[in-house]
């Protein structure tokens, strides 16, 4: 079992299974307890639409941000021949309905088509692949249940569940949370199965390539139980300078980090805290939560005049 610990938690664990479902044919089941289903499907729409490996299985080239396509934002094929607003969209005609608009934006938008091709491709593959469930209120029993139905019912490979918490009856007792994620640690063992989770970081001046065990907003026995152990952070502008990554481990070629103007262009830096598999390098994932574009980088370091400051954290 696998706990990952990162801000924009679930668009991470949408882009995983995406990925698991659409690239490698797996059969996912994603359990929320933070994302609505319509929240999620929103993500993961767009996750498809700008992944590059998922572009190659829908034949679409385009890049869409989440917030246009929530708001309904599209451009022209020609910009002279249709209202459109500051930012080039298509503006809604007066007392147009949402269905003629629809089929306005069909005729004089290759963006939109290729969008509508996209989702089309996504709704034949999604009753077969991927399934979302949204759980607020549950036990560890009900957990559970839902778990096994979907093994049975759907023979589901791959599991996430976003995010770890306490059940109904123990919110607010840490050491609890330990016994959910056995019990799902028991159930990925019985079943052969990959079961991952989310858990919360606490607010700690901890830099995020010294993320520990100790910057877990929970229990830290969890840890006891896990596999693997991912902590997550990210690495605020102003100290961008203060690393470097190269793309091999042990590489004396290092990379300074881009600094880019768009704020959902962002750095994690991604620290395997437990690994019974093997090795534990620290990542530097580069990501754009606008368009859920997630990638790996290579191993991250502090500078050398640093280092010092490394050692007093």
């Amino acid at each position: 079992m696998q706990c990952h610990q990162i801000a924009g938690k679930s668009r991470f664990t949408v882009n995983l299974a995406a990925y698991l479902a659409f690239v490698h044919k797996k059969k996912v089941l994603v359990i929320s307890n933070e994302m609505s289903e319509e929240k999620m499907k929103l993500c993961l729409i767009t996750t498809i639409l700008n992944n590059p490996e998922i572009q190659k299985l829908h034949g679409q080239k385009i890049i869409k941000s989440e917030g246009e396509l929530l708001e309904f934002k599209f451009r022209p094929d020609d910009p002279s021949t249709v209202k459109t607003d500051e930012n080039g969209f298509v503006l809604k005609e007066e007392k147009e309905s949402q269905y003629r608009f629809s089929e306005r934006l069909a005729e004089i938008s290759t963006e939109y088509r290729k969008t509508l091709a996209a989702t089309k491709w996504l709704d034949k593959q999604i009753d077969n692949s991927i399934y979302f469930i949204n759980i607020t209120d549950h036990t560890n029993d009900e957990l559970k249940k839902v778990i096994v139905n979907y093994y049975y019912k759907e023979k589901i490979e791959y599991m996430f569940y976003d995010t770890m918490k306490t059940d109904t009856e123990n919110i607010g007792n840490g050491e609890e949370l330990k016994k959910t994620a056995t019990i799902l640690s028991n159930l990925a063992q019985d079943f052969n199965i990959f079961i991952g989770s989310t858990l919360q970081l606490t607010e700690t001046a901890t830099l995020p390539i010294n993320l520990d065990i100790n910057d877990l907003a929970v229990s830290r026995t969890v840890k006891e139980v896990l596999d693997t152990l991912t902590l997550m952070k990210q690495i605020q502008r102003e100290d961008f300078g203060k690393y470097e990554y190269s793309l091999e481990e042990v590489g004396n070629e290092c990379i300074d980090l881009k600094e880019y103007k768009d704020p959902n262009v962002r750095y994690y830096a991604c620290v395997i805290d437990k690994n019974r598999a093997g090795a534990k390098p620290k990542l530097l994932f580069r990501l754009n939560l606008a368009y859920n574009i997630w990638e790996e980088l290579g191993y991250l370091r502090l500078k050398v005049k640093n280092e010092g400051e490394n050692n007093l954290t």
